[in-house]
C-alpha cells in the first residue's frame, strides 16, 4: 500500500508555516506607543511630551519622522538648523537663538530680557486597526505679552507610517463638508456673540487636519489670533460619519 504519511506531514508543515507567517505579518503591522520626555533647563525652559511608535519598522520611522520635524519646526527659532535633525540640536539651535537675542538687546536694554519657554505635548486620541490619530500641541513664549499656541492633528497609516491628509480620509468631501455644516451653524447657535461674530466672515470649509476620538470624528476651527483666540469644536459620532469615511 502506497505510504502517504509523508505528505501528510509535509502538508502539517505547510500549515505551521503559513500560520506563522500570517502571524508575524499581524504582529509587525501592530504598532504600539510609548512618550518622549524632554525636559531641558537652563537660560530657557523647554518641555517637551510627544508619543513615539514603538519598534524599527519603516511606519514606525515615518511616524517617529514625522512627529520630530514638528518638534524641530517649533524650535527653529533661529533657522540653525533643518528639520530633518535630532531634537538635541534642535534645542542647541533655540538656545543659541536666545543667546543671540539676548547679546543684541544687552546693548540696548537696560533691564533683564525674560527667559524663552517652550512647552510641546502630544497624544495618541485613537487608535483602530488601520489608523492612529493624535493631537500636537505647542506653546512659545519669547517674552511677549501672549503665548505662540500651535495646535494640529495627525493622522497616520499604520501600515506605511503615511501622514493622512483631510482628502485621504474622506471619500466625498463635498457630502461631508455638507454634514459638518450643520454641526458647525448649531454650535453657532450656543455661542457667545464674540465667538459668533469671530467666525461670521470665514467661509466655511473641511478643516485641513481632520482628528479622531472613540466617540467620533473632530473637527477644530480657529480663529489663530494670540490676543483674543476663539475656536470652535465639534465631534460627529461615527454611525453618522462613517459612510465618508476611508479608514
Amino acid at each position: 500500500m502506497f505510504n502517504t504519511r509523508p505528505f501528510k506531514f509535509l502538508k502539517t508543515f505547510c500549515f505551521i508555516l503559513l500560520l506563522t507567517i500570517l502571524f508575524s505579518c499581524e504582529k509587525e503591522a501592530a504598532l504600539s506607543f510609548t512618550e518622549i520626555q524632554i525636559l531641558a533647563e537652563g537660560e530657557t525652559t523647554i518641555e517637551i511630551n510627544i508619543p513615539k511608535a514603538e519598534g524599527q519598522s519603516e511606519a514606525a520611522k515615518q511616524i517617529n519622522s514625522t512627529l520630530n520635524r514638528f518638534v524641530n519646526s517649533v524650535l527653529n527659532i533661529g533657522n540653525f538648523y533643518p528639520l530633518k535633525v535630532d531634537t538635541k540640536k534642535s534645542i542647541a539651535g533655540f538656545n543659541k537663538a536666545y543667546t543671540d537675542f539676548k547679546t543684541q538687546l544687552g546693548k540696548t536694554l537696560y533691564t533683564e530680557l525674560p527667559a524663552w519657554s517652550v512647552l510641546i505635548d502630544g497624544e495618541v486620541l485613537y487608535k483602530s486597526k488601520t489608523l492612529v490619530s493624535m493631537a500636537m500641541t505647542s506653546s512659545i513664549n519669547t517674552g511677549g505679552a501672549h503665548s505662540n499656541l500651535v495646535f494640529e492633528f495627525y493622522n497616520f497609516d499604520l501600515k506605511t507610517g503615511k501622514q493622512l491628509t483631510t482628502k485621504n480620509l474622506i471619500n466625498d468631501v463635498e457630502a461631508f463638508t455638507a454634514l459638518a455644516k450643520k454641526y458647525y451653524d448649531k454650535e453657532l447657535l450656543s455661542a457667545e456673540e464674540s465667538r459668533v461674530s469671530a467666525f461670521k466672515t470665514k467661509a466655511f470649509e473641511i478643516p485641513e487636519n481632520i482628528g479622531f476620538s472613540d466617540d467620533g470624528v473632530i473637527l477644530v476651527y480657529d480663529t489663530f489670533n494670540p490676543v483674543s483666540n476663539k475656536v470652535i469644536e465639534f465631534t460627529i459620532p461615527y454611525i453618522i460619519a462613517e459612510p465618508y469615511l476611508n479608514f
